[in-house]
């Protein structure tokens, strides 16, 4: 079994783990306000300043990238462009079902008719399920905006998440918001990046939430994008995108509070840990860009290193990198610490689940890294398997002002390949007789 987990936020407060150091202070790279990656951004909301970034040629290709109306028919991500379900759900798997429904219906009984019909958009066979994004970039509308409700929509919001999630995964949400917030607060534009700056969509069968069929909700924004899906007492998330930018808040009610510390420390100590021949083996790049030599192939402005964002439900991505079979008995826990801390928003009955189908994939896991691994280098990290292909990745500044990337910035990414994405396979076997 993988190691324990902490929250999200105490890692640091461990003496046995070291820190990494960072490339940069963030507070270094805090744009004038004159600076053309902010300037106005004071006088603007979500909607306005989106409608400013599309006269601006970077951010313009940008959106135009984003259109969701459009998306192609889901295949499934995968290795080798035949995407085939690899796992089998039990009957039971411990998934919070019951609270989940009752929180949607207290929200659904607060609406009024009008935000009802907003927030409900079909079945979860609908496409717009697949339709998320993660800049803050407002091109993608629908459902209930956060911050365009009430307080108490808010608040109900919140329930079904916490309802649905972990404990310490709703931890890790939240954090995602508070610091989209404190970037609002260091660039002033708090109208356009704040807690509440995402999008919530529910999409149920025509009788409403329920305890047996499918059901689910996708919830996103800037740095934070959710597919949860329910079908009766089994569970998905997937796919999921968290990142910060900056990956700390050092000032305020909730200073201290850092993302991601589990998913990068663990990486590049397990990296730094390999044997010289491993190391040359998962370390299928050294530079992080393609003036370093990265491939073409292998960066582009929207995702930088990441091959799994958005729009890439139907992406091929064959095997690379160190197979973890090669690695010594504590290397492959902490390949499993990692993938859990990818997880961890999971509850817990469907973490353990999910767990067991990770670990029966021992011989087809692979662990590939791109940049070096001295303490203050950056770095790209994939653990990639029939079920599994989580990224971390460190990025250039889109409101800081670093054009090369920084250990201030982070993103990561969860996809679910073989058809797993937004609950597909566990529809399908549903639908053809059940769970085994």
């Amino acid at each position: 079994m993988a190691v324990p987990l902490k929250s999200g936020f105490e890692l640091d407060d461990d003496p046995a783990t070291p820190r990494t150091d960072a490339t940069v202070c963030f507070r270094d790279l805090i744009p004038h306000p004159d600076h053309p990656r902010v300037a106005g951004i004071s006088t603007h909301d979500a909607h306005s300043w989106c409608a400013s970034r599309r006269a601006v040629p970077a951010p313009a290709w940008l959106i135009k990238r984003l259109d969701v109306s459009n998306l192609e028919p889901y295949v499934g991500f995968s290795a080798n462009g035949n995407p085939l379900p690899q796992i089998a759900y039990s009957d039971d798997e411990g998934a919070p079902v019951n609270a989940a429904v009752d929180a949607v219906n207290v929200l659904l009984d607060a609406l009024p008719d009008e935000l009802r019909s907003q927030v409900v958009r079909g079945t979860v066979d609908n496409d717009e399920f697949r339709a998320w994004s993660n800049p803050e970039l407002y091109v993608n509308p629908g459902g209930i905006r956060l911050d365009e409700t009430s307080p108490q929509t808010q608040d109900l919001i919140h329930d079904i998440l916490r309802s649905s999630l972990s404990k310490e995964g709703y931890e890790k949400v939240n954090g995602c918001m508070l610091t989209n917030h404190f970037l609002g607060q260091l660039v002033n534009g708090p109208k356009v990046l704040n807690r509440h700056s995402y999008n919530f969509r529910l999409f149920l069968p025509p009788s409403g939430p329920s305890l047996t069929e499918p059901w689910g909700y996708t919830f996103f924004g800037h740095h934070l994008c959710l597919a949860v899906l329910f079908c009766g007492p089994r569970m998905v998330i997937g796919p999921t995108f968290m990142g910060a930018e900056p990956d700390r808040i050092d000032v305020g009610p909730h200073a201290g509070l850092r993302l991601f510390k589990r998913e990068e420390i663990g990486g590049l100590n397990l990296t730094r840990s390999l044997s010289a021949e491993n190391q040359r083996r998962a370390q299928i790049y050294e530079g992080m860009t393609c003036d370093e030599g990265l491939p073409a192939d292998q960066w582009n402005p929207f995702d930088e290193r990441h091959l799994a964002g958005a729009r890439q439900d139907n992406r091929i991505v064959p095997y690379d990198g160190l197979p973890i079979s090669s690695m010594t008995p504590n290397q492959r826990e902490e390949i499993y610490a990692l993938i859990q801390a990818f997880n961890i928003y999971l509850p817990a009955g469907p973490l353990q689940a999910k767990m067991r189908r990770v670990r029966s994939f021992e011989d087809q896991t692979y662990f590939a890294w791109i940049g070096k691994y001295g303490l203050g280098d950056p770095y790209y990290f994939r653990i990639h398997s029939p079920v599994v292909f989580c990224e971390f990745d460190f990025h250039c500044g889109i409101f800081l002002t670093n054009t090369s990337p920084a250990k201030c910035h982070i993103h990561t990414v969860n996809r679910l390949p073989n058809c797993e994405d937004y609950g597909k396979a566990l529809v399908a076997q549903w639908r053809e007789g059940g769970c085994v």
